[in-house]
Protein backbone atom coordinates (compact mmCIF):
# COMPACT_ATOMS: atom_id res chain seq x y z
CA UNK A 1 0.00 0.00 0.00
CA UNK A 2 1.46 3.63 -0.65
CA UNK A 3 2.56 5.89 2.11
CA UNK A 4 0.06 8.53 2.68
CA UNK A 5 2.79 11.03 3.24
CA UNK A 6 3.78 13.29 0.59
CA UNK A 7 6.02 15.92 2.31
CA UNK A 8 7.77 19.29 0.73
CA UNK A 9 10.25 19.10 3.02
CA UNK A 10 12.63 16.91 5.18
CA UNK A 11 11.04 19.24 8.30
CA UNK A 12 8.16 16.95 9.01
CA UNK A 13 10.81 13.85 10.05
CA UNK A 14 12.22 14.35 13.11
CA UNK A 15 15.05 16.20 13.92
CA UNK A 16 18.76 15.28 15.68
CA UNK A 17 18.60 15.00 19.15
CA UNK A 18 15.20 15.36 19.43
CA UNK A 19 12.88 13.84 21.66
CA UNK A 20 9.94 11.66 20.56
CA UNK A 21 7.87 13.90 23.18
CA UNK A 22 8.90 17.47 21.52
CA UNK A 23 8.60 15.57 17.74
CA UNK A 24 4.74 14.57 18.68
CA UNK A 25 3.99 18.20 19.91
CA UNK A 26 5.72 19.90 17.51
CA UNK A 27 3.78 17.75 14.47
CA UNK A 28 0.95 18.64 15.78
CA UNK A 29 1.09 22.31 16.49
CA UNK A 30 2.61 22.72 13.12
CA UNK A 31 0.03 20.63 11.05
CA UNK A 32 -1.11 23.57 9.53
CA UNK A 33 2.11 24.37 8.43
CA UNK A 34 3.60 21.72 7.46
CA UNK A 35 0.20 20.54 5.28
CA UNK A 36 -0.52 17.54 7.56
CA UNK A 37 -3.46 16.03 8.77
CA UNK A 38 -4.07 13.60 11.99
CA UNK A 39 -3.64 10.06 9.60
CA UNK A 40 -0.05 11.52 8.64
CA UNK A 41 0.80 12.40 11.89
CA UNK A 42 0.08 9.00 12.83
CA UNK A 43 2.11 7.19 9.98
CA UNK A 44 4.54 9.50 11.17
CA UNK A 45 4.73 8.76 14.94
CA UNK A 46 4.32 4.93 14.13
CA UNK A 47 7.21 5.07 12.30
CA UNK A 48 9.22 6.18 15.09
CA UNK A 49 7.68 4.47 18.13
CA UNK A 50 7.04 1.00 16.22
CA UNK A 51 3.47 1.11 17.18
CA UNK A 52 0.62 0.69 15.04
CA UNK A 53 -1.89 3.18 16.11
CA UNK A 54 -4.56 4.74 14.80
CA UNK A 55 -5.19 8.31 14.43
CA UNK A 56 -7.55 8.74 16.92
CA UNK A 57 -5.46 7.36 19.74
CA UNK A 58 -2.65 10.29 18.99
CA UNK A 59 -5.66 13.07 18.73
CA UNK A 60 -6.75 12.22 21.89
CA UNK A 61 -3.70 12.23 23.62
CA UNK A 62 -2.86 15.13 22.25
CA UNK A 63 -5.70 16.81 23.40
CA UNK A 64 -5.06 15.09 26.76
CA UNK A 65 -1.53 16.89 26.55
CA UNK A 66 -3.47 20.16 25.64
CA UNK A 67 -5.89 19.82 28.73
CA UNK A 68 -2.30 19.56 30.75
CA UNK A 69 -0.45 22.52 29.54
CA UNK A 70 -3.31 24.70 29.78
CA UNK A 71 -3.97 24.01 33.19
CA UNK A 72 -0.02 24.48 34.36
CA UNK A 73 -0.21 28.02 32.21
CA UNK A 74 -2.85 28.89 34.48
CA UNK A 75 -1.65 27.60 37.61
CA UNK A 76 1.08 30.01 36.78
CA UNK A 77 -0.96 32.94 35.51
CA UNK A 78 -2.99 32.59 38.60
CA UNK A 79 0.04 33.79 40.49
CA UNK A 80 0.87 37.05 38.29
CA UNK A 81 0.33 40.50 39.98
CA UNK A 82 1.73 42.38 37.62
CA UNK A 83 2.10 42.17 33.83
CA UNK A 84 4.87 44.85 32.67
CA UNK A 85 6.05 45.82 28.95
CA UNK A 86 9.04 47.62 29.04
CA UNK A 87 9.92 49.58 25.60
CA UNK A 88 12.56 51.90 25.52
CA UNK A 89 14.61 53.76 22.89
CA UNK A 90 11.88 54.05 20.22
CA UNK A 91 13.64 57.06 19.24
CA UNK A 92 10.84 59.41 17.25
CA UNK A 93 10.82 59.97 14.07
CA UNK A 94 12.77 56.55 14.08
CA UNK A 95 10.58 54.51 15.94
CA UNK A 96 9.34 50.89 14.60
CA UNK A 97 5.73 50.73 13.95
CA UNK A 98 3.25 50.89 16.87
CA UNK A 99 1.53 47.26 15.73
CA UNK A 100 4.81 45.72 16.64
CA UNK A 101 3.39 45.40 20.49
CA UNK A 102 -0.03 43.93 19.14
CA UNK A 103 0.56 40.70 21.03
CA UNK A 104 0.60 42.92 24.38
CA UNK A 105 -2.42 44.10 23.77
CA UNK A 106 -4.74 43.56 26.71
CA UNK A 107 -2.42 41.45 28.40
CA UNK A 108 -0.52 44.36 29.78
CA UNK A 109 -1.23 46.25 33.40
CA UNK A 110 1.96 48.48 33.57
CA UNK A 111 3.33 50.19 30.35
CA UNK A 112 7.02 50.77 31.15
CA UNK A 113 8.65 53.35 28.68
CA UNK A 114 12.21 53.09 29.48
CA UNK A 115 13.80 56.41 28.15
CA UNK A 116 14.85 57.90 25.04
CA UNK A 117 11.67 58.10 23.52
CA UNK A 118 12.25 60.97 21.42
CA UNK A 119 15.52 61.30 19.43
CA UNK A 120 15.87 65.14 20.10
CA UNK A 121 17.28 64.29 16.37
CA UNK A 122 18.04 68.51 15.75
CA UNK A 123 20.05 69.43 18.63
CA UNK A 124 22.19 66.52 18.54
CA UNK A 125 26.18 67.19 18.47
CA UNK A 126 26.27 64.42 15.94
CA UNK A 127 26.83 65.70 12.58
CA UNK A 128 23.73 65.84 10.45
CA UNK A 129 23.01 66.08 6.53
CA UNK A 130 19.06 66.88 7.32
CA UNK A 131 17.40 67.97 10.86
CA UNK A 132 14.06 66.91 11.89
CA UNK A 133 12.41 70.24 13.28
CA UNK A 134 12.09 69.70 17.27
CA UNK A 135 8.47 70.87 17.47
CA UNK A 136 7.42 68.03 14.22
CA UNK A 137 9.11 65.62 16.95
CA UNK A 138 7.16 66.49 19.74
CA UNK A 139 4.21 66.20 17.73
CA UNK A 140 5.00 63.05 16.08
CA UNK A 141 6.18 61.39 19.66
CA UNK A 142 2.81 62.49 21.59
CA UNK A 143 0.71 61.42 18.47
CA UNK A 144 3.05 57.44 18.52
CA UNK A 145 2.57 57.21 22.25
CA UNK A 146 -1.21 58.02 22.06
CA UNK A 147 -1.74 55.05 19.37
CA UNK A 148 0.93 52.99 21.43
CA UNK A 149 -1.07 53.19 24.52
CA UNK A 150 -4.56 52.96 22.78
CA UNK A 151 -3.09 49.39 21.35
CA UNK A 152 -2.11 48.19 24.77
CA UNK A 153 -4.51 49.65 27.34
CA UNK A 154 -2.62 49.35 30.05
CA UNK A 155 -3.55 50.34 33.84
CA UNK A 156 -0.55 52.62 34.31
CA UNK A 157 2.04 54.09 32.41
CA UNK A 158 5.61 54.87 33.53
CA UNK A 159 7.81 57.25 31.92
CA UNK A 160 12.02 57.26 32.53
CA UNK A 161 13.62 59.66 31.25
CA UNK A 162 17.05 58.98 29.01
CA UNK A 163 19.48 60.27 28.05
CA UNK A 164 18.33 61.88 24.29
CA UNK A 165 15.34 63.00 26.02
CA UNK A 166 17.34 65.28 28.40
CA UNK A 167 19.15 67.24 25.82
CA UNK A 168 16.33 68.97 25.40
CA UNK A 169 17.03 71.03 28.99
CA UNK A 170 20.87 70.70 28.08
CA UNK A 171 20.35 72.53 24.71
CA UNK A 172 18.03 75.03 26.03
CA UNK A 173 20.24 76.06 28.96
CA UNK A 174 22.80 76.79 26.26
CA UNK A 175 20.18 79.10 23.84
CA UNK A 176 18.54 80.79 26.54
CA UNK A 177 19.19 82.94 29.38
CA UNK A 178 18.83 81.39 32.53
CA UNK A 179 15.82 83.53 33.66
CA UNK A 180 14.09 81.80 30.66
CA UNK A 181 15.34 78.45 31.37
CA UNK A 182 12.94 78.51 34.38
CA UNK A 183 10.21 78.66 32.11
CA UNK A 184 10.97 75.10 30.00
CA UNK A 185 10.62 71.86 31.01
CA UNK A 186 13.18 69.20 31.56
CA UNK A 187 12.30 67.43 28.86
CA UNK A 188 9.67 67.29 26.05
CA UNK A 189 8.27 64.16 27.62
CA UNK A 190 6.99 66.46 30.85
CA UNK A 191 4.89 68.57 27.63
CA UNK A 192 3.73 65.18 26.27
CA UNK A 193 2.66 63.49 29.70
CA UNK A 194 2.15 66.26 32.51
CA UNK A 195 1.76 69.67 31.37
CA UNK A 196 0.82 70.12 27.71
CA UNK A 197 2.17 72.36 25.52
CA UNK A 198 1.20 75.16 22.26
CA UNK A 199 2.28 75.17 19.23
CA UNK A 200 2.68 78.80 17.75
CA UNK A 201 2.76 78.72 14.38
CA UNK A 202 4.22 82.08 13.24
CA UNK A 203 4.06 81.55 9.59
CA UNK A 204 -0.25 81.16 9.89
CA UNK A 205 -0.15 83.21 13.07
CA UNK A 206 -1.93 79.93 14.54
CA UNK A 207 -2.37 78.66 17.98
CA UNK A 208 -2.50 74.60 19.03
CA UNK A 209 -3.03 73.55 21.79
CA UNK A 210 -2.08 70.02 22.45
CA UNK A 211 -3.09 68.09 26.08
CA UNK A 212 -1.14 66.27 28.59
CA UNK A 213 -1.74 62.71 28.00
CA UNK A 214 -2.41 62.76 31.74
CA UNK A 215 -5.66 64.42 30.60
CA UNK A 216 -6.13 62.66 27.53
CA UNK A 217 -6.19 58.92 29.34
CA UNK A 218 -8.08 59.89 32.44
CA UNK A 219 -8.64 56.28 33.32
CA UNK A 220 -4.81 55.43 33.06
CA UNK A 221 -2.78 55.89 35.78
CA UNK A 222 0.79 58.17 34.19
CA UNK A 223 3.81 58.06 36.38
CA UNK A 224 6.18 60.52 34.80
CA UNK A 225 9.10 60.30 37.15
CA UNK A 226 11.58 63.02 35.92
CA UNK A 227 14.37 60.66 36.54
CA UNK A 228 16.81 57.84 34.63
CA UNK A 229 15.39 54.89 37.05
CA UNK A 230 12.21 53.66 38.56
CA UNK A 231 11.64 50.75 40.74
CA UNK A 232 8.33 48.30 40.61
CA UNK A 233 8.06 45.70 42.83
CA UNK A 234 11.72 44.16 43.06
CA UNK A 235 12.67 45.46 39.74
CA UNK A 236 14.52 47.96 38.40
CA UNK A 237 14.04 49.90 35.55
CA UNK A 238 16.83 51.97 33.83
CA UNK A 239 18.28 54.08 31.67
CA UNK A 240 21.72 55.55 32.73
CA UNK A 241 24.32 57.87 31.12
CA UNK A 242 27.03 55.57 31.25
CA UNK A 243 27.91 53.31 28.65
CA UNK A 244 30.41 50.12 28.56
CA UNK A 245 31.51 48.25 25.50
CA UNK A 246 31.70 44.83 26.68
CA UNK A 247 28.67 42.73 27.07
CA UNK A 248 26.65 43.05 29.32
CA UNK A 249 29.31 45.41 31.78
CA UNK A 250 27.08 48.65 31.68
CA UNK A 251 23.65 46.03 33.38
CA UNK A 252 26.54 44.87 35.96
CA UNK A 253 27.74 48.80 36.90
CA UNK A 254 24.11 49.61 37.53
CA UNK A 255 23.67 46.70 39.72
CA UNK A 256 27.09 47.52 41.64
CA UNK A 257 25.77 51.56 41.41
CA UNK A 258 21.87 50.02 43.15
CA UNK A 259 23.40 48.43 45.12
CA UNK A 260 25.49 50.69 46.78
CA UNK A 261 22.99 52.79 47.11
CA UNK A 262 21.07 49.99 49.02
CA UNK A 263 18.25 49.36 46.79
CA UNK A 264 16.44 46.11 47.43
CA UNK A 265 16.08 44.21 43.98
CA UNK A 266 16.20 40.83 42.50
CA UNK A 267 15.80 42.05 39.01
CA UNK A 268 17.35 44.98 36.46
CA UNK A 269 16.06 45.63 33.49
CA UNK A 270 18.51 48.12 31.68
CA UNK A 271 17.92 50.18 28.45
CA UNK A 272 20.34 52.43 26.79
CA UNK A 273 22.76 49.70 25.40
CA UNK A 274 20.93 48.72 22.01
CA UNK A 275 21.88 45.55 22.61
CA UNK A 276 19.94 42.18 24.00
CA UNK A 277 20.74 40.13 26.83
CA UNK A 278 20.48 38.37 30.12
CA UNK A 279 22.44 36.97 32.55
CA UNK A 280 22.08 36.10 36.69
CA UNK A 281 24.26 37.45 38.92
CA UNK A 282 24.00 35.72 42.21
CA UNK A 283 20.58 36.19 42.91
CA UNK A 284 19.95 38.81 40.76
CA UNK A 285 18.99 38.55 37.01
CA UNK A 286 20.22 41.04 34.73
CA UNK A 287 18.17 42.35 31.51
CA UNK A 288 19.59 45.25 28.48
CA UNK A 289 16.56 45.33 26.56
CA UNK A 290 17.72 46.35 23.08
CA UNK A 291 15.74 48.99 21.43
CA UNK A 292 12.03 49.99 19.63
CA UNK A 293 13.69 51.66 16.67
CA UNK A 294 14.62 51.36 13.01
CA UNK A 295 18.33 50.39 13.71
CA UNK A 296 19.14 51.09 9.89
CA UNK A 297 17.63 54.31 10.11
CA UNK A 298 20.70 54.97 13.16
CA UNK A 299 24.00 55.82 11.48
CA UNK A 300 25.71 56.96 14.74
CA UNK A 301 28.08 54.14 14.97
CA UNK A 302 28.79 53.63 11.07
CA UNK A 303 32.69 52.82 11.24
CA UNK A 304 33.56 52.53 14.90
CA UNK A 305 33.73 49.27 14.37
CA UNK A 306 31.09 48.20 17.18
CA UNK A 307 28.47 45.67 17.72
CA UNK A 308 25.53 46.02 15.38
CA UNK A 309 22.31 47.43 17.49
CA UNK A 310 19.35 45.21 18.49
CA UNK A 311 16.23 46.09 18.73
CA UNK A 312 14.26 44.09 20.85
CA UNK A 313 11.73 44.81 24.48
CA UNK A 314 10.68 43.11 27.75
CA UNK A 315 7.52 41.33 28.34
CA UNK A 316 8.32 40.63 32.95
CA UNK A 317 6.01 39.43 35.41
CA UNK A 318 5.60 39.98 38.47
CA UNK A 319 3.96 37.73 41.52
CA UNK A 320 1.76 39.22 44.61
CA UNK A 321 6.00 40.45 46.46
CA UNK A 322 6.81 41.83 43.34
CA UNK A 323 9.60 39.21 42.26
CA UNK A 324 10.29 38.71 38.74
CA UNK A 325 8.41 35.31 37.26
CA UNK A 326 11.02 34.40 35.24
CA UNK A 327 8.76 31.20 33.23
CA UNK A 328 6.47 34.11 32.34
CA UNK A 329 8.48 36.50 31.28
CA UNK A 330 10.22 37.38 27.69
CA UNK A 331 13.29 38.93 26.23
CA UNK A 332 11.93 40.04 22.76
CA UNK A 333 14.66 39.96 19.84
CA UNK A 334 13.07 41.81 16.88
CA UNK A 335 15.94 41.35 14.62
Amino acid sequence: MPSLITPNSDIIYRKENETYDDYFVRLYEHKKDYDLNCVKIAELLNSECGKQYGESAYRKEYAAFNRGRQYERNRKMSKVRNRILCISDTHVPFQLPVDTFSDYAGVTDTLVLNGDISDCQAISRFPKVYRVDPMEEIIQTRTYLIELIELIQPKKVVVVEGNHDVRFEAYIAKALDNSLVELMPRSSLEWIFVDGFNHYNKQLKTKTHYEPLANVFDNIEIDYTANWFCVLGKTIFCHPLAFNGGIMKTAEKAVQYFRNESYIFSTLVMAHTHRLGEYKQGKTTMYEQGCCCDVTKQHYANGRLVPSQKEGFLYLCQDENGEEIRDLTRLVSLN
